[in-house]
């Protein structure tokens, strides 16, 4: 059975809330210990639940505090270096959705513009439907450009393949001309020859 997408979005209702947090919470805990036995490492958790005074931490305090105490040790250089924050971690999913989105956008552009070169070449007829704007005319304009050129390319790229042919296939016709000339021109000694054998 394929368990439904869940939305990344605020949680409303408070009993379903606090249900959520208390079962990903404990998920968080269990990950952590299977990390830690799995490849060896220290690593702590810290998580404040809504509206509590206290933290809960993963595995003890006494625990926690070994691993704070060794990170704090470090050069502050070498404790930003892969530290993320909220706002980095927001910020970075941003850049990237936005990234998306726009690969996307262009991707939808490209197959729209595909589509009226499609409906020209079968139909004769073009609808340039939301391409309005001068900028989507140049977009469209040097998508056929770049179109042109790859077609170019490909042809010119066949050009050697069908020279070679037709050059292995002309060779033998001329060899056979020539031999067929020079025939003729001994042909009649050819003939007397075999005149005198008889």
């Amino acid at each position: 059975m394929v368990r439904k997408k869940v939305k990344l979005a605020y949680i409303v209702n408070h009993g379903s809330r606090r249900a959520t947090f208390r079962k990903r919470k404990n998920g968080i805990f269990k990950k952590i210990s299977e990390l830690t036995t799995l490849c060896g490492i220290e690593a702590c958790a810290i998580i404040y639940g809504e509206n509590e005074q206290e933290a809960e931490v993963w595995p003890s305090p006494a625990g926690t505090r070994s691993v704070l105490n060794r990170f704090m040790s470090l050069p502050e250089l070498e404790r930003r270096r892969k530290m993320v924050d909220l706002e980095r971690f927001l910020t970075k999913s941003i850049e990237k959705a936005q990234e998306l989105l726009k690969k996307q956008w262009e991707e939808n552009k490209k197959k729209e513009m595909s589509i009226v070169i499609d409906q020209f070449i079968y139909t004769g007829e073009y609808n340039i439907g939301n391409m309005v704007s001068l900028k989507d005319l140049n977009d469209f304009s040097a998508f056929i450009d770049l179109n042109l050129s790859e077609i170019d390319q490909k042809l010119n790229s066949m050009e050697p393949e069908i020279q070679g042919e037709g050059g292995n296939g002309a060779e033998p016709m001329i060899g056979i001309e020539q031999q067929a000339n020079a025939g003729a021109d001994v042909g009649p000694s050819m003939s007397y020859n075999m005149q005198i054998d008889d």
